[in-house]
This record gives C-alpha cells, sequence and structure tokens, in this order.
C-alpha cells in the first residue's frame, strides 16, 4: 500500500493547486473523508485535508493510489519563515484558502527567473488585501521597503498585482485579513502578457457608451474590466450586441483583449480569447465584435514602455458609426463623454493625433471634419468649432498666409502651423518694432472707454468704436474675450452676424526701448510692466489678424497694423456688437448754406444707449484732430456741452464741445441701431 507523502516541491504542470491526485472517478462520502484525515494523520501529517480536492474520488484510490501531497495543502503560516512553499513559479499557481478573525494572514513563498509577476486574489465575502513582498535582507521579517507592491480595494473587490521587470530569486505574496472571515482564491503566474482575471473595474451591464482612462507601466502591466451584454429579443429571435472597443491616447505600446472566461477559472485558456488588437507603437487600438449575451472581461495590458490610456467600451454610438481612424475615434468619444463635449485642448489634441505618422491621410481628415461638422451635437463650443474649420476645411487667410488650406497626404508642418495660427495666435501681424511678451492683465478696474490709447497706426475708427461700446456696453467688451489659460485669448468679431473668432497671443510689437508702438503707446509703460491692461491692444491685434480673412472691408486683405489703417465707425461698431449701425450726416447743406444739423438727434441716440461715435471733417478748429473719429462719452449740463473723447488718449484726451462746435467740425455720426 502507498502512503501519504509530504514533499518539498510542486510538480511543474502549467497549472498547479494545492493537491494533485491522480484521476478516477467515484464520490467520497463523509466516512471516507475521515479516514482518509485518519491515514493522513497517521502518516505523520497535520489531519487536514481540503475536501473539494477529493471529491469525487473512491476511497480506494484515496488511500491505494500514489497521491503527493505539497505543503502548500495545508494551511499556509503567516510569517516569512512559516510561509507555504509553493517552489519554482513557471505557469500558474492557485490556492484556496481562508483568512478571518484566528488566522489573520496567509504567507506564501514562490522563486522565479524574473520578468512578469502577475497575482489575483478573488472570491472574497470580506475584505481582504494583497501584497508582494521580498526579504531583501534575508532577516525574515516583512522591514521598510520590502513591500514591492500592493493591492487594497476595499470591501470584496478583487484585489491584483501585474509587474514587469522583477529581478530573479524568491518572493512572498501575503494575503491579510482587513474586515471579517472570508475564503479567498489566490493565482499567481509569470506570463506576459496576464493571463489572470481579477477584476479592477466592473463596468456591469452594457448598453450605450462607457470610458475609462488608466495607465499601464512596470508596476501595473494589465488592467481587467469585467462588463456584461443582453441580446435584443424580437419576435424572430435575439440580435447579438456588437461592441466597439477602443484603446487610445497611448504614449507607447498597449494592446487589448476581449475575452470569455468559458470554463470560469479566472484564467485566459487559449480559447477564451475571443479578439485581440496588437498595432504596436504608439498605435490606438479598436475591436468591433459581436457579442452574446453573457459576461465578458477586457484586457488592457503592456507591451512596452510607460503609458497613459482612453478606453471606450460601446455597444453603438455616434463615434463608431460615422469614424475610421482608431485614434481620432477613441480620443473623440473619451472627450466627449468625459465632460460636457469636446473642449478647445481636446479638439487641439484630436487635430494633432492626426498627424501622428507624419502626415494626414485620407480617413483622418474625413473623420476630423466630420467632427467639426457636427460640433454642435458633440458639445463643442462655438469658438472651437469655429477655429478648427479654418484648420480642417478652409479660410481665405490659409492661403494669403502661405500655409494653404490642409488636405489628404499634406505633411504634419501645414497642420501644426494652422494649429499654431487658429489656436495659439502664432501667426502674428506683420508689424513695426519688436515683438515682446507683455505683462500685465486683460482688463484692470474693469472696462472703460478711458483705457483706449491709440499707438502709431491709423485706425482711430476702430479704436474709438471700441470706446463707444466701453462707454454703454463695457459687457459687451467683455465677451468678445476667451482667457485660454496658456498665455492666449481668443477673440470674438461679427461677420455679417456670424461670430468668428481669431486668437492672439500675448506678444505685443514695442519699441527698441520698450514702450507700446500701437496701442497703449500714451501710457507711457513698458511691455514687463504688471500694471499693463491689454484688452484694447489685443483686440487691436486681433482686428489685424481678422483682416488676412478679407471680409473687414480694408482695401487690402492681410495680416498686418497698416493694412486696418482707415475705415468707418459704423463698419467697426456692427463687427464689435453684431448691431446694425447708421451712418448719418451731422448738417444739411444746400450750395454751403446749412439749414439744419442733426446734433440733437445724436444726443437723442446717445441717451437711449446708443453707442455714438462722431467723424470731423478734414479741416477743423484748433484742438479738433481733422479727419479723426472721437467717441461720444456725455453731456455737461452745467456748461452745455457735448463731451468727448479722442481715441489717442494720454492727456487731453476728454474734450468738451458746444452744440455749435460740433455742428461745425464733424461731417458725419455712426450709431447702432
Amino acid at each position: 500500500m502507498n502512503m501519504l507523502r509530504n514533499t518539498n516541491s510542486l510538480p511543474t504542470t502549467a497549472l498547479q493547486t494545492d493537491l494533485q491526485p491522480a484521476p478516477a472517478l467515484g464520490v467520497m462520502s463523509e466516512l471516507q473523508t475521515s479516514v482518509a484525515q485518519q491515514r493522513l494523520s497517521a502518516s505523520g501529517g497535520t489531519g487536514l485535508i481540503d475536501r473539494e480536492l477529493l471529491i469525487d474520488r473512491p476511497i480506494v484510490d484515496v488511500i491505494d493510489s500514489p497521491i503527493i501531497i505539497n505543503p502548500i495543502f495545508f494551511d499556509p503560516g503567516d510569517t516569512l519563515a512559516t510561509a507555504r512553499n509553493w517552489g519554482t513559479l513557471n505557469g500558474t499557481f492557485q490556492s484556496s484558502q481562508s483568512v478571518g478573525d484566528t488566522d489573520l494572514a496567509d504567507i506564501y513563498k514562490l522563486s522565479f527567473s524574473g520578468g512578469n509577476l502577475n497575482a489575483s486574489l478573488t472570491g472574497m465575502a470580506a475584505d481582504a488585501d494583497l501584497r508582494l513582498i521580498r526579504d531583501i535582507n534575508n532577516n525574515g521579517s516583512i522591514d521598510y521597503g520590502e513591500i514591492l507592491a500592493s493591492s487594497t480595494r476595499g470591501g470584496t473587490q478583487d484585489e491584483t498585482i501585474n509587474l514587469a521587470g522583477l529581478e530573479a530569486g524568491d518572493y512572498y505574496l501575503q494575503v491579510s485579513r482587513y474586515t471579517g472571515n472570508t475564503s479567498y482564491k489566490l493565482k499567481a503566474s509569470n506570463t506576459a502578457p496576464n493571463n489572470l482575471l481579477g477584476v479592477e473595474t466592473d463596468a456591469g451591464l452594457l448598453n450605450g457608451t462607457k470610458i475609462y482612462s488608466g495607465t499601464i507601466s512596470n508596476s501595473n502591466t494589465s488592467d481587467v474590466y469585467r462588463f456584461s451584454v443582453e441580446n435584443t429579443n424580437y419576435w424572430f429571435g435575439s440580435i447579438p450586441k456588437t461592441m466597439n472597443i477602443s484603446l487610445s491616447g497611448l504614449s507607447s505600446d498597449s494592446d487589448i483583449r476581449l475575452i470569455q472566461d468559458s470554463n470560469g477559472n479566472g484564467i485566459v485558456d487559449g480559447s477564451d480569447v475571443l479578439k485581440g488588437s496588437y498595432r504596436g507603437s504608439t498605435q490606438a487600438e479598436l475591436i468591433a465584435q459581436a457579442l452574446s449575451t453573457g459576461t465578458y472581461f477586457l484586457q488592457v495590458n503592456q507591451f512596452s514602455g510607460t503609458s497613459n490610456y482612453h478606453l471606450g467600451i460601446s455597444t453603438g454610438d455616434w463615434f463608431g458609426d460615422n469614424l475610421g481612424d482608431s485614434e481620432i475615434l477613441g480620443e473623440a468619444r473619451y472627450a466627449f463623454n468625459n465632460g460636457y463635449g469636446i473642449n478647445r485642448q481636446e479638439m487641439i489634441e484630436l487635430l494633432r493625433d492626426a498627424k501622428d505618422y507624419g502626415a494626414i491621410d485620407a480617413t483622418e481628415l474625413t473623420d476630423l471634419r466630420k467632427i467639426v461638422a457636427n460640433a454642435a451635437g458633440l458639445g463643442m463650443p462655438n469658438y472651437v468649432s469655429v477655429l478648427a474649420n479654418k484648420v480642417v476645411n478652409s479660410d481665405p487667410a490659409n492661403n494669403r498666409s502661405g500655409i494653404g488650406n490642409l488636405f489628404a497626404g499634406a505633411s504634419e508642418g501645414p497642420m501644426e502651423s494652422l494649429i499654431g495660427k487658429w489656436f495659439f495666435g502664432s501667426d502674428r501681424p506683420a508689424a513695426a518694432g519688436t515683438y515682446r511678451y507683455a505683462s500685465g492683465s486683460l482688463f484692470q478696474n474693469g472696462v472703460s472707454f478711458r483705457d483706449v490709447d491709440q499707438g502709431a497706426v491709423g485706425d482711430c475708427y476702430f479704436l474709438a468704436s471700441l470706446g463707444a461700446v466701453a462707454r454703454q456696453s463695457p459687457g459687451e467688451i467683455q465677451n468678445m474675450f476667451i482667457d485660454n489659460n496658456d498665455g492666449t485669448f481668443t477673440v470674438r468679431l461679427f461677420n455679417n452676424g456670424t461670430a468668428d473668432y481669431v486668437t492672439v497671443d500675448r506678444y505685443l510689437p514695442t519699441y527698441d526701448w520698450g514702450n507700446f508702438i500701437y496701442a497703449n503707446d500714451s501710457s507711457g509703460m513698458a511691455y514687463n510692466n504688471v500694471n499693463n491692461e491689454l484688452w484694447v491692444a489685443l483686440a487691436e491685434k486681433a482686428y489685424a489678424q481678422f483682416n488676412e480673412s478679407g471680409w473687414l472691408g480694408q482695401e487690402t486683405a492681410a495680416n498686418s497694423y497698416d493694412s486696418i489703417s482707415g475705415g468707418w465707425p459704423f463698419h467697426a461698431m456692427k463687427q464689435i456688437t453684431n448691431r446694425n449701425t447708421t451712418h448719418t450726416g451731422m448738417t444739411f447743406e444746400i450750395l454751403g448754406i446749412r439749414f439744419s444739423d442733426d446734433v440733437d438727434e445724436m444726443w437723442s441716440a446717445f441717451a437711449s444707449g446708443k453707442m455714438v461715435v462722431l467723424n470731423t471733417n478734414g479741416s477743423t478748429a484748433s484742438g479738433i484732430v481733422g479727419n479723426h473719429s472721437y467717441t461720444l462719452t456725455g453731456y455737461n449740463y452745467v456748461t452745455g456741452r457735448y463731451k468727448l473723447y479722442n481715441p489717442w488718449g494720454g492727456e487731453g484726451a476728454e474734450i468738451e464741445l458746444t452744440h455749435a462746435q460740433i455742428a461745425d467740425n464733424f461731417n458725419t455720426w455712426d450709431a447702432t441701431a
């Protein structure tokens, strides 16, 4: 008769358990279990036996057949010295035990040749944690720095450890009770990719789209997601769900696998992998698969390096139905579902995703155009969609700037230039002097017409119009600007009732000594003064950039300060406010004889809240600049004079004129309707 015996090593089959009996049939009774325990005790064992592993075994086979009992078959110790020795890790080990009030921890020792190590702790009814330990100083104690990894998710959630780049040697896995009493299943393997299905995220029943983000690295080589699907049932039968799974936003090589654990053993067997995506490098991964009702697993696995990722799991959405490039699909889906739509930064990233391999192919360009065309439905702010449209479709300024419009097959250079031009203001207007980064704030103590300060370009019509809007409706000035919080501002004007946008950066033209050449000239402050108020200078710069698109009405459609010299306030005010405007003569004369004037009507318009700008004759009285625009700012009831503001700013900018002086020196006035 063969006696049960202890051994010091495990068989090295692909799957190793605490007990590996010879195959047999039958059911073991309680009496048979008792006899087996007695025989084990008589042979010098502990008398403890894992009853599950002897079910379906005839008692004759249990007693008379050769059975190898490994020390790990018994309750593991709770110290490094008494740890259950799993021997050399080669394939997959597993053990079913328990921890609780009277058994706070179980420790398992294993040796392996280095590389990847995976461990999962599953099947808990109470909270237990998992740790990987290495006794670096070989003192038999767990010292500071010897816990290499831990998983402490809480509740009854699975615990997992997935590491790469480990040195060869001895390691310990510790299962410790946190609360309550619980049985558990512990598995460990040295496979790459991870072959264990400990669940980190349970997505539940999937009907629609869910998104997740994570990081894959040597300290976390695998993330496992579990989800379930239910078929759509009809009178003629059921239709499987078509899943669309995207992995994007990668900075190193990562892969995805769709898995169904057909035998429920928590291990990825060969036939369990339904589909995988292994494109290499930083390319996005995509899986499309019809799935029947059931529970499935999705693994995100490291192939090399460290990478953040965005994971989208969908039973059908606009992105899967309309987009063809896996990276753009995945990132657009993630952006849309991760907040309140696709924002500016996310759109910029989508544009840059299209040049991931040095050129923009037809699929990528088509996808970007579809996104822009459906911007409103994708929650994209209007200014973002307008700017993105200029990048992926066209704008007259693209050709005038020398960049050109985007086309399929274009290299990454034009794409980046267009992104810079429209989203970062890198294509600055031609100007005198030197561009320098301007310190200060967009606004200082609110908005005032007194902020207007014209410099060395003849755009008084535009600056006086800014002053008129600031005087009557300062909120409209504030709403012109969007602070992008990256040193740039998006500026809005209106082109025949439609909002249009450009982006400006903080760089402004300066003289050699540091003062501003154009707006803010009279302030006397240098570019690096923190008290600078920048809104007028940035609006003027934006106006020059808008001019390159050709709709401002200037003689030359160029991106330059000189090209915006000369114009009419009624055009500028309409472009600033989107209000209808009027252009009216100040006097009615025949053969040089004045029959009436419009000064009272001008004042009535102002008094009713309209924005008013006055335009002088070529020849004017002393102290009044000819061929120039002034902002109407009020009326002095004490002196009976009208208050005007010269956009040149500085000392003497505010003047008061009588009714007669207005009629004599100003030939037209412009106002919002």
